[in-house]
């Protein structure tokens, strides 16, 4: 008899996901984590009282998986101001939803970064994605993002100033080549909900995931050496036979431990986080680089979105980079701050740099994407399954949602071989 029904590789927002339903099931299950915490890349530090996510991160509240698994009560959140500044040739301006802030139309109206073409544009696409659910979405007839910008006669300048530096925070591809897929989801998501922070990090998502797994389920710090047959073996060489092995990890690791041959392209970004006896602006929006010369893609003040992100009377800072350009740690460093010198002027000079996260993998890059039918989901090999963002797309909701529908497919595998 094998030790597991499941073996579970990566205590990641997929395998959680995955590692719950399984437990509803009724299975033995155990989820083997190579790092010393739950979370994969939905991780928070903690660093002189600060909140330090590692990597700029949001959870959009309209997420529908996310809204089944996630106690939002019990995160307590805090939202976003819907919009952006967007700083431009030394000047920033005002770019907010008229819809969700009025206060903000007027600004927003004289913003010479955008047309009112472009603001009609914005109203049409959010009322015809009130009519899509996402299964239409993901069904829908494909192309770049930035193809299915220019066909909605977007202007460059709209194109240029604040899509690619808005959607290069989200997709971390500021080329726009993502699957226009993927910007219809994602432009649905902000529409019907938020962008916003738990009160205790965005780490808190899979605590409160592996809060709900009986004790001892995740083994941290057991790092899978390799997949084989029916068994996997850790670094120390510990074998475990299992009745299905899943691997809940990044597509490079898969491949790795398990000899897969998948595709294994990932966006990386880097996030700097600076410490501030003030805030250099007040509001909750992203500051967004309009500028062609954008190593810096955007900056943002968690602590003012939620207060718990810094120690009373400081504030936090996160600068976002999609492009090192081949920059040493040190040197980037210095060349992120000159590119802010005209944004924030003398008050630069007294941040206090915290720490430099530098993800690798931090998304996978879907310029196409397509969703299997449930009835079309199977094994990558016998007793073999994987799950993850990568296998659908890249954001929270995917590595929910692949935790689940993947776990369904194993709990009705194992069922029916046990009949045979």
């Amino acid at each position: 008899m094998p030790q597991l029904d499941v073996a579970i590789v990566g205590a990641g927002l997929s395998g959680l996901s995955a590692a719950i339903h399984l437990q509803n099931e009724g299975l033995n299950i155990k989820v083997f984590e190579s790092s010393d915490d739950v979370g994969g890349r939905a991780r928070t530090d903690i660093v002189d009282g600060f909140l330090l996510d590692r990597g700029f991160q949001v959870l959009l509240t309209a997420y529908p998986e996310a809204q089944q698994m996630l106690n939002y009560e019990a995160l307590d959140l805090k939202r976003f101001e819907p919009g952006a500044l967007i700083q431009h040739q030394g000047k920033s301006y005002h770019f907010q939803d008229p819809f969700r802030k009025p206060s903000g139309f007027f600004k927003t109206l004289v913003n010479p970064l955008a047309n009112l073409g472009d603001k009609l544009k914005i109203l049409a696409l959010r009322n015809r994605h009130k009519r899509l659910t996402v299964n239409d979405i993901f069904q829908k007839e494909e192309s770049s993002t930035l193809d299915f910008l220019r066909e909605w006669n977007f202007s460059e300048r709209m194109i240029e100033h604040f899509f690619k530096p808005f959607l290069g925070g989200v997709f971390l591809d500021n080329s726009l080549l993502t699957s226009s897929r993927m910007f219809e989801f994602v432009f649905k998501m902000f529409s019907e909900g938020y962008a916003a922070l738990p009160a205790k990090g965005m780490g808190e998502l899979a605590k409160q995931l592996a809060a709900k797994l009986s004790k001892d389920t995740v083994q941290l710090n057991s790092a899978v050496k390799k997949v084989q047959g029916k068994s996997i073996i850790l670094w120390d060489d510990t074998v475990i036979e299992c009745g299905a092995i899943l691997l809940a990890t990044n597509p490079i690791v898969a491949n790795q431990i398990a000899d897969l041959e998948l595709e294994a392209e990932m966006h990386s970004s880097i996030t700097m986080y600076f410490s501030a006896d003030l805030p250099p602006y007040k509001s909750g929006l992203l500051m967004l680089n309009g500028d062609e010369n954008r190593l810096v893609n955007h900056v943002c003040i968690p602590s003012n979105v939620q207060s718990t992100y810094a120690p009373e009377g400081r504030a936090l800072i996160s600068v976002t980079v999609l492009d090192d350009m081949g920059l040493e740690p040190d040197t980037l460093l210095l060349e992120v701050k000159k590119s802010l010198r005209s944004w924030f002027k003398k008050e630069l000079k007294f941040w206090e740099h915290l720490a430099t996260y530098r993800i690798e993998q931090a998304l996978p890059v879907k310029t196409t994407i397509s969703i299997p039918a449930r009835n079309e989901l199977k094994a990558v090999r016998e007793f073999l399954y994987l799950c993850g963002d990568h296998m659908q797309y890249g954001s929270i909701n995917a590595a929910l949602n692949s935790g689940r529908v993947t776990a369904d497919m194993i709990s009705w595998d194992l069922a029916t071989r046990q009949s045979d």
